[in-house]
């Protein structure tokens, strides 16, 4: 069996969404200065970096990180649906439909648009990147039982320049208990999918385990995939 990384380790320097702050970590106690250990703090957000998103994030009183089932992050049928787009495009409903057959078999469905290719270029990876369409988002939240979750290998799932000013539609659509006949699916973001998608054989099942930290909206993820 082989073991592939999917998350990105999380640093000072990591890109991180333009209104969220900057990661931090010094040392407590440092040997090199005569200290009997080395200790660290890290200052985290939880929204940088490889991370997952309860339903908390966006549904007021909705799950926090800490009531997911822990079984509701392990998966046994991943779906990777290629779709490469340009800045500023979205995933459109049209997109989701052609491949409806195949969403239909998963429990997690991987959207990559290849901009895990870029992540290392921040003025591109950061500029107005691909994201959901909310006619995307809640096609997948009321159409397919079987689906847990939803990955991108950009920043966000949803559009830089159209989020905000409309209220953050697609993360509403994904995350809030509204009744639509089938349960929030977990959003995570900034996956490493071009890993996955090098991957030659059969892919058994992703781990995507986060941090646990009590009433907190998101944690940062370690997402493993185990393949033959």
């Amino acid at each position: 069996m082989k073991l592939t990384e999917l998350s990105y380790p999380i640093g000072i320097d990591i890109p991180v969404y333009p209104t969220n702050p900057s990661e931090k970590y010094y040392f407590e106690s440092d040997m090199n200065n005569g200290d009997p250990a080395n200790t660290s703090t890290a200052l985290h957000h939880m929204h940088n970096g490889s991370h997952v998103d309860a339903p908390l994030h966006f549904s007021k009183g909705g799950p926090d990180i800490m009531s997911i089932p822990i079984d509701d992050f392990y998966y046994t049928a991943p779906y990777l649906m290629s779709i490469p787009k340009k800045k500023g495009e979205l995933i459109t409903l049209e997109d989701l439909k052609a491949k409806e057959e195949e969403i239909k078999k998963a429990d997690i469905l991987l959207l990559y648009v290849h901009y895990a290719d870029v992540r290392e270029d921040k003025s591109v990876f950061l500029d107005d990147f691909p994201a959901l369409s909310r006619e995307g988002a809640m096609y997948l939240r009321t159409s397919f039982p079987k689906l847990k979750a939803v990955a991108i290998d950009v920043i966000s799932i949803e559009s830089a320049t159209a989020g905000a000013p409309n209220n953050f539609p697609v993360h509403h659509a994904l995350l809030d208990n509204v009744d639509s006949g089938n349960a929030p699916l977990l959003v995570y973001e900034d996956i490493n999918l071009k890993a996955y998608s090098e991957i030659h054989g059969k892919v058994l099942a992703i781990s995507a385990f986060p941090i646990r930290w009590l009433g907190a909206e998101a944690g940062p993820v370690s997402v493993v995939a185990f393949s033959e």
